[in-house]
């Protein structure tokens, strides 16, 4: 490069990330904000390999007289037999597999980095792993062969009553309000009546959300809600971004916003949601996000599970031979439909 004279900013300053106070653009997210916390269950777990006790449901409510003669003892009489009458269980196993994705940083780059380069991709790396955890509960949960028969239908053609797609739901029509009530029934008689309504999510993409909200079922039901300044401003809860409101039919709505990349490394970048737009799930998520350890006191009916061995274990080290510095995060759980009697997957609902 030949000399010259100073003259203009250009070359009498050398450019560097001070100029904007070593300003980062990253859209690292919070782990925390994450869908899948609203809706899946996680039971901490002291072994990668085990067993749940599964019963068949049926003894709690079982009526076979109107009258009740068969329960009735007479006096002078000997008692009622109740030979075959306990409950069946049967062991069920989950296999926990684990999870690993990091990152190696040269010395020299983390050492002359105008940023906290090391702590920025143990975030990137947690928000990997949430992903991905986001990507297994979602194939798990709109995978319709791992549903009861009677826990999945296709709308229209499955559900009696349900003419159209939610999307082009009409007032008069009611389709999303009928396919909800038509799935909470097939739940609580599946269930015996033993989940609650609000222990109930209905689980949407963000792409079903949004053509769900201009269908006229729902505009017209916001039109008669007090909340409808809030869920048309946005601040009525997640699902107010979508213009959604927070419940429909007493049910909570759960907008499953995770993004994936699919395409590879230096390709041309492609994303999608890990949520299928067509497939809205009603799923019951009782108690709170993670589950006492004891079995028994575990939630009964939460449809998806997910046994936790080792969660979210961010490691760091420095290679000293190699002056490198290699990160991961580590995750050891299984994804396990424990109750899918407590779930309904509704096909086709989106057009």
């Amino acid at each position: 490069m030949p000399a010259t004279y100073p003259g203009g900013a250009p070359n009498t300053f050398v450019p560097s990330t001070e100029a904007t106070n070593n300003m980062v653009v990253d859209f690292s997210r919070n782990i925390q904000s994450f869908a899948i916390n609203e809706y899946i269950q996680i039971v901490p777990v002291s072994k990668s390999v085990g067993l749940y006790t599964s019963m068949t449901i049926e003894e709690a409510g079982r009526i076979q007289d109107a009258s009740a003669n068969d329960d009735h003892w007479a006096d002078g009489d000997d008692a009622p037999d109740n030979r075959s009458r306990n409950e069946g269980f049967e062991f069920l196993p989950y296999q926990c597999k684990r999870y690993a994705r990091g990152f190696r940083i040269g010395e020299l780059a983390a050492e002359q980095a105008s940023w906290e380069i090391l702590a920025q991709h143990a975030r990137i790396y947690s928000q990997h792993a949430m992903t991905r955890r986001s990507q297994l509960a979602a194939t798990l949960l709109q995978t319709a062969a791992n549903y009861p028969t009677a826990n999945t239908a296709a709308v229209p053609g499955g559900i009696s009553g349900v003419t159209g797609t939610w999307d082009v739901s009409t007032t008069a029509r009611m389709d999303i309000k009928r396919s909800i009530d038509f799935g909470l029934d097939v739940i609580r008689r599946a269930t015996l009546g033993g989940v609650n309504l609000e222990d109930f999510r209905l689980v949407i993409s963000p792409g079903a959300a949004r053509k769900m909200s201009v269908s006229q079922e729902i505009i017209d039901y916001l039109k008669q809600s007090p909340d409808s300044l809030k869920v048309i401003e946005g601040k009525l809860g997640p699902a107010s971004a979508y213009r959604l409101p927070q419940y429909i039919n007493g049910v909570k709505v759960v907008v499953e916003d995770a993004v994936k990349v699919t395409s590879a490394k230096g390709a041309t970048r492609a994303t999608s949601y890990v949520f299928e737009d067509a497939k809205p799930v009603l799923i019951c998520r009782p108690g709170g996000l993670v589950a006492a350890a004891d079995s028994n006191t575990a939630p009964r009916f939460s449809a998806a599970t997910c046994f936790m061995k080792e969660e979210m274990s961010v490691e760091e080290m420095y290679d000293v031979n190699n002056r490198v510095h290699k990160g991961r995060v580590v995750e050891n759980y299984a994804m396990v439909g424990t109750a899918f009697s407590a779930a309904f997957l509704f096909t086709t609902a989106i057009a």
